[in-house]
């Protein structure tokens, strides 16, 4: 796949089909759950990629104001949360290809640990993101809209 340009996406982890994992962003904050277990808007992201291939990943896609993808500090167990409305500037991503064909990896910018968005190792659900030194799924990102 390459590199990734902007455009609106839905962000799965896992095999295509009833088994993917849709990254979810709802007001209790951002998890993953199955396609359609949560209203579309909220499965749905706008990704900004700059020419430096950094990126903004926001929700709900298409409306103003959104919510960025963030985290509190990079640090290794810390939480993927969905920013306030007031957070400038979003938080900005590097997105590169992951170990599995066709899939990205969502890393800290400008991170020198490469800390990394992945599922939670916690056994808590929904299941939650959290930042983390690897992820082995790989993230894979379904345009919607460019």
């Amino acid at each position: 796949m390459g590199t990734l340009s902007s455009g609106v996406y839905r962000i799965f982890t896992g095999t295509a089909g009833p088994e993917a994992q849709y990254l979810t962003a709802s007001e209790e904050g951002v998890t993953v759950a199955p396609k359609g277990a949560a209203p579309e808007r909220e499965q749905e992201f706008s990704v900004e990629v700059r020419e430096d291939g950094l990126a903004a990943i926001q929700s709900p896609a298409r409306l103003f104001p959104s919510r960025s993808l963030s985290y509190r500090e990079p640090e290794k167990g810390e939480r993927v949360v969905l920013g306030r409305l007031s957070d400038f500037p979003t938080r900005e991503w590097k997105i590169t290809e992951g170990s599995k064909p066709g899939t990205f990896t969502i890393a800290v910018a400008g991170d020198e640990q490469s800390l990394v968005v992945a599922l939670s190792s916690r056994s808590i659900f929904p299941p939650q993101l959290e930042l983390a030194p690897s992820d082995e799924e790989g993230w894979t990102f379904e345009l919607v809209q460019a």
